[in-house]
């Protein structure tokens, strides 16, 4: 394979593990390479980028710790499908390094700037194929009450729909990072509450404000969601068991 067909070589001097990523995620973004592709093996794979195999190793640990690959047993290393964990894997490992992780006043105070005017952009922005979304999601968590699991995943499900439905990509974007750091951490309050009257009517009174077209109303019903969701975790770490204190995290 000679320089101009390989889609691998680098070019630059910069430090060859950058490089390395810099040019795994330019082929990505291109759409060069698509999730599920499998790159070469690492001997090849070196070769063709002109690099030695531990700068190789490095740029696609550094690549597997930002979800931009994985490596599967006895297939090799895939480009992982693009979403939240690309985000959410270095921003947690960040907050660990520097902070020794995120408290739960802090992911509540951003909750609370985003939440309530997602929730007012949605009602603004209502469509009839979003509240059909949102509706789908509520009647899903209804019948998952007894199902922790479960009903975290349609909660989720719950909120991005609102998300979405502002046509505001960055906040729907926002949103999945969010819910996915706080994703671990919900099914231990879940325990020590009970979704039918400490979460259902919460997400019903901001589906009927969604549905009414009513900003105002969606704002509101938002905040007293998130004043319960304080309440829900208050109670769960009363019990001694809520989300590891140095993690304290959300509760929805």
């Amino acid at each position: 394979m000679n320089r101009e067909s390989n889609p691998f070589m680098l070019r630059t001097q910069r430090r060859r593990a950058d490089q390395v990523v810099d040019k795994i995620r330019d082929l990505v973004l291109s759409g060069q390479l698509g999730p599920g592709d499998r790159l070469p093996p690492e001997l090849v794979l070196a070769e063709q980028m002109g690099v030695s195999r531990t700068g190789l190793r490095e740029g696609m640990r550094l690549l597997e710790a930002q979800g931009l690959l994985e490596t599967r047993p006895g297939v090799g290393t895939v480009v992982r499908e693009a979403g939240a964990a690309q985000v959410v894997r270095p921003l947690e490992w960040l907050a660990e390094a520097s902070y020794g992780g995120l408290s739960f006043d802090e992911f509540h105070t951003i909750r609370r700037i985003l939440e309530t005017e997602i929730a007012a952009l949605a009602a603004t922005n209502a469509t009839d194929e979003g509240i059909v979304t949102l509706e789908a999601a509520m009647a899903d968590m209804e019948t998952s009450v007894d199902d922790n699991v479960r009903f975290a995943e349609h909660d989720a499900a719950f909120h991005h729909g609102l998300a979405a439905m502002t046509g505001n990509r960055l906040l729907e974007l926002l949103i999945a990072v969010i819910r996915e750091l706080l994703e671990r951490h919900i099914e231990s309050v879940l325990a020590h509450i009970d979704p039918r009257s400490d979460v259902i009517p919460y997400h019903a009174a901001i589906l009927e404000a969604v549905k009414a077209r009513d900003p105002e109303a969606a704002r509101r019903a938002m905040k007293a969601h998130l004043h319960q969701v304080r309440t829900n975790f208050e109670a769960a770490t009363a019990d001694g068991v809520g989300p590891p204190a140095r993690k304290q995290e959300d509760a929805r």
